[in-house]
């Protein structure tokens, strides 16, 4: 769990017993690849650091197909917001790609270091502005008319997935079918840039 504290640290000092709070309630698990950390309809009591591993969030289509809403890896946050923040039945899921280490605190115990100490609330500010700008850029990214606009957003903002997540996950993240993105992956590695 040493790696979140460093992480938090790095965003702001860990004022005196908030270290120690964290280090009390942080509890460390492992899941394998293919874990399903959050079921579509269930609430999400936890929030978690992911020190290695590979997260996505996905939601199921009324065709029966999965949109991948975002990818997070080591060094991220991962959450279901609405779930977690309200304590409500999530709209999405949440799967691990590959072995995981997560550190997570609940909910109660991520107010109740919010209660405590005070500078937890600008490790608060600071991760709900970094996550914000995320999903708005994730949205503008998604609102562009051709595939290949979004093909180049994913090489540009997410080029280390390009390997290490299964085309039909980076494909469905850019609201296209598998197949033509592999076309464009392959094309892009073989060195043709003018797609």
């Amino acid at each position: 769990m040493e790696p979140v504290l460093n992480f938090l640290n790095s965003i702001a000092p860990l004022e005196e017993g908030l270290r120690d709070y964290l280090s009390s309630v942080l509890k460390t698990t492992n899941p394998p690849k293919d874990t399903i950390l959050l079921r579509e309809g269930s609430i999400l009591r936890t929030i978690g650091f992911i020190e290695k591993g590979l997260i996505r969030g996905f939601k199921k289509m009324d065709n029966g197909s999965e949109k991948t809403t975002f990818f997070m890896k080591e060094g991220d946050v991962f959450v279901s917001v609405r779930s977690y923040f309200r304590q409500i039945p999530a709209k999405e899921a949440l799967e691990t790609l590959e072995p995981c280490i997560i550190d997570s605190i609940t909910y109660s115990q991520y107010k109740q270091a919010l209660k405590r100490y005070p500078s937890f609330h600008e490790h608060r500010a600071e991760l709900l502005e970094k996550y914000y700008v995320l999903g708005d850029e994730r949205e503008e990214m998604r609102q562009q008319h051709y595939v290949y606009d979004r093909f180049c957003y994913l090489v540009t903002h997410y080029p280390d997935l390009i390997d290490r997540v299964p085309d039909k996950f980076l494909a469905s993240f850019i609201g296209t079918s598998s197949s033509y993105f592999s076309n464009l992956k392959s094309q892009y590695k073989d060195g043709n840039r003018s797609i």
